[in-house]
C-alpha cells in the first residue's frame, strides 16, 4: 500500500494513585471496564474467553487512536495476561501468519505506601501506519491517556 510504512513505536506514561495496590490492580485487571473509566479511548470490550475464574482471557476491543487532526478507531483482538497484584498486560492477537503488526499495552504497580501506588503504563508495538503520522506521538498520547482516565476513576 503506498504511503504506509511499519513503524515502531514505544511510550510510556507514570503517575501516583492514592490507593492501595490491590486496589489499583482489580481496577486495572478488570479490561472489560476500561469504556467505562476512559470512553474516548477504549470505545468497547468484547469479551471472548474467561479464565476459570471468570475474568477475561480474550476481549475483542475498539480502541480509538488520536494524531493532531487524524482520528482513528481500530478493532484488535486482545489476550489479557495478569501477575497479581503488579502488572496486567494486553497483546495484540495477530490476525495471520503474514500479520507483521504487534502492539502490547502493559500496566506495572509498585506500591508506595500502604494507601499508594505508582502506576506506569507503558506502550510497545509495530505498525503499520501512513509514512507521515508520527507514530511515537500517537503512543504517548495513547499512554497518557490512559494513564490519567486510570488515575480519575480510582
Amino acid at each position: 500500500m503506498p504511503g504506509v510504512a511499519l513503524k515502531d513505536l514505544s511510550a510510556s506514561a507514570s503517575g501516583e494513585a492514592p490507593v492501595a495496590i490491590e486496589r489499583c490492580y482489580a481496577h486495572l485487571s478488570d479490561v472489560e471496564r476500561y469504556p467505562q473509566w476512559y470512553p474516548s479511548g477504549a470505545r468497547s470490550v468484547t469479551v471472548r474467553e474467561r479464565d476459570q475464574d471468570g475474568a477475561a482471557q480474550l476481549v475483542d476491543a475498539v480502541l480509538a487512536v488520536a494524531a493532531g487532526p487524524l482520528r482513528r478507531e481500530v478493532a484488535l483482538r486482545l489476550a489479557v495476561e495478569r501477575q497479581p497484584p503488579s502488572s496486567v498486560t494486553v497483546v495484540r492477537v495477530a490476525g495471520g501468519r503474514d500479520d507483521r503488526e504487534r502492539l502490547e499495552i502493559s500496566w506495572t504497580l509498585v506500591s508506595v505506601a500502604a494507601a499508594q501506588t505508582q502506576i506506569t503504563v507503558a506502550l510497545r508495538g509495530r505498525i503499520d501506519v501512513p509514512m507521515l503520522v508520527p507514530a511515537d506521538a500517537v503512543a504517548r498520547e495513547i499512554a497518557s491517556g490512559f494513564l490519567q482516565a486510570a488515575l480519575r476513576a480510582l
